[in-house]
């Protein structure tokens, strides 16, 4: 799968999951990642990747009805650092 260009990127208020909407060939999709721990370590982890969608608003749409911390942190401009 080729990777597409990040258009948006969210983070929630916890700092625990990110968000990461793409562009792809005119298509937009989105990939969380979250704080894992396993063993005493902690990493990033892909959490949930969505199918592709034709609107970026679409996709948005999407990715806020599958993340509950999602909401809260659009609400508060919370976008993460690039």
């Amino acid at each position: 799968m080729r990777v597409g260009r990040q258009v948006e990127r969210w983070q929630s208020r916890d700092g625990k999951h990110v968000l990461r909407i793409f562009g792809r060939d005119e298509h937009f999709y989105f990939v969380e990642f979250s704080e894992v721990a396993d063993k005493g370590e902690t990493f990033w982890a892909t959490t949930r990747t969505s199918e592709e969608f034709g609107l970026l608003e679409t996709a948005r749409k999407a990715a806020l009805l599958q993340l509950p911390w999602l909401k809260e942190a659009i609400a508060s401009g919370r976008k993460a650092l690039e």
